[in-house]
């Protein structure tokens, strides 16, 4: 059961994800915590804790070293009573290979698995296409970014399903909206898994709509009963008529109204106000409002490019999501442009619109469109509240680094038989298995030669406070002086025992 669950969910290897649950809301069902990425390979053990349901549970990032994946998912939020079966007869009339589980929260997760690692740029085009078509366009899709931009990158992870196998509330749904166990989602993954080829003939078949050439956020939300968003609906159609027709697009408006807003529970909205809004409109060119709902639980930003009176050709700002913090001494940033990954050096970046800029622009050939600084601190605060902190590479931070010089100090320099007196010339005594050796030495000749960046007093602090040092006052001849003293380093070994090799008969 492990090894095929494995197959099936298998990952990037060198890196997984955890949440800390801390408390859940007053309602007892949104769960809150604190997610952080471990890198540390993906062990079989963690693979069994989390079918057995022992702590933490197990996230893993789809997208691999190759930028390939093997699964794609659209993490559907919501936790108030959330109607799986309502959703699995949408995909069924959609005739599409997807599986819907139950999160963790009590959303959705809805997975499309391929039968081998296909390119993460086709699976997430593909299951934003899906996202749209299904009425959650402002869903997360997984795999979050196209591209792990180095190996200080891990991308994003993704909460797994069937923790605690046994009595899981993660699990699965067959086609009829009923939960299944690990062994039934086996049977069914093989039997809804789709080859490469496959996904890339996968169509997404839209409604046949008057609004086909234009944004299908209006194609999608004139099919279906609008309850709310009546204002942003009708300055969507407004930019949309105003493209498609120029010279009296004005005259399409109120009939729009009537048409689509007629079993609205507050029914259409008044001549007076829509005469307001053509006013408003007139004679100003205006983008449209992508990221507003409802329009961005129906975007599909890709396909509008192409439509003739869509966003073809308009600066739009970018979907910013999944801020991720790498936490070194002085941290850097990761952060997703429309699924595109970005690296921003510092917190500046963040804080500045016009240093945001810059670093995508150098990074993705192209520059997000100013928005007003009011706007951009709203997009980079909700980015802040939900950052994913990322533990550094092993040996990358200042700590770790002089941890390493001082072990190398003291076992390079520590000489037969030196004596107190040699530690004024650079080297190190060792006695009763501890090192003694001068600071201002260790400091001013050895770490300078290596660049150290720290001044002397900084290091100093370092040394007490997470080398273990301590400073004491000795005797060195006639002289009193200030050593440190640190606990023996095990010296390694360079010698070897060769390999023996014995002649082989050539005939």
């Amino acid at each position: 059961m492990i090894d095929k669950f494995i197959q099936i969910f298998s990952g990037l290897e060198r890196a997984h994800g955890c949440t800390h649950v801390e408390k859940k809301n007053a309602d007892g069902t949104k769960l809150k915590g604190k997610s952080f990425v471990k890198r540390e390979r993906v062990v079989e053990l963690l693979w069994t804790n989390h079918v057995n349901g022992i702590e933490p549970s197990l996230g893993i990032i789809p997208i691999n070293e190759d930028n390939k994946c093997r699964w794609g998912c659209v993490d559907i939020d919501s936790y108030a009573g959330f109607d799986h079966k309502k959703l699995i007869q949408k995909i069924l009339s959609c005739n599409l290979p997807l599986i819907v589980f139950r999160s963790k929260s009590g959303g959705a997760h809805v997975f499309l698995f391929t039968t081998v690692a296909v390119d993460a740029s086709l699976m997430r085009d593909k299951l934003l296409s899906v996202s749209a078509i299904l009425g959650h366009g402002g869903a997360e899709v997984f795999p979050k970014q196209v591209e792990l931009k180095s190996q200080d990158d891990t991308g994003n992870f993704l909460n797994l399903p069937y923790f605690n196998c046994k009595n899981t509330t993660r699990y699965a749904f067959d086609k009829n909206g009923n939960a299944i166990t690990i062994d039934e989602f086996f049977l069914l993954h093989n039997e809804y898994k789709i080859t490469p080829e496959q996904l890339e003939k996968l169509e997404i078949k839209r409604p046949q709509s008057e609004f086909s050439d234009g944004p299908p956020c209006l194609e999608s939300l004139t099919q279906t009963d609008i309850k709310d968003g009546r204002d942003r609906i009708i300055y969507q159609y407004i930019q949309y008529a105003k493209r498609k027709w120029p010279e009296n697009w004005q005259g399409k408006i109120n009939k729009f109204n009537y048409k689509y807003f007629d079993k609205h529970k507050d029914g259409p909205l008044e001549d007076k106000i829509i005469q307001g809004k053509i006013k408003f409109n007139d004679g100003k060119d205006l983008s449209f409002k992508c990221n507003e709902e409802p329009m961005c639980n129906h975007c599909d930003k890709k396909l509008c490019m192409t439509r003739s009176f869509g966003i073809k050709g308009e600066s739009v700002f970018p979907v910013l999501s999944d801020l991720q913090k790498i936490k070194l001494d002085k941290p850097h940033y990761y952060v997703n442009v429309d699924g595109e990954r970005v690296k921003l050096e510092d917190i500046t970046f963040l804080l500045e619109q016009r240093l945001f800029q810059r670093a995508v622009a150098e990074q993705l050939n192209k520059r997000p469109p100013a928005v007003k600084p009011k706007d951009f601190g709203q997009y980079i605060d909700g980015l802040l509240a939900n950052v994913e902190e990322v533990d550094p590479p092993k040996g990358a931070t200042k700590v770790e680094q002089l941890l390493d010089y001082l072990e190398e100090y003291c076992t390079d320099r520590t000489g037969t038989g030196a004596t107190k007196e040699d530690m004024e010339r650079g080297n190190v005594w060792t006695a009763e298995k501890k090192h003694h050796f001068i600071f201002q030495q260790f400091f001013h000749q050895y770490l300078a030669r290596r660049k150290w960046p720290e001044k002397y007093a900084e290091t100093l602090q370092m040394m007490a406070e997470y080398c273990k040092c301590k400073e004491t006052r000795i005797s060195i001849g006639k002289k009193r002086r200030n050593v440190m003293v640190v606990d023996e380093f095990e010296k390694q070994s360079d010698t070897y025992t060769p390999k023996e090799f014995k002649p082989k008969d050539v005939f």
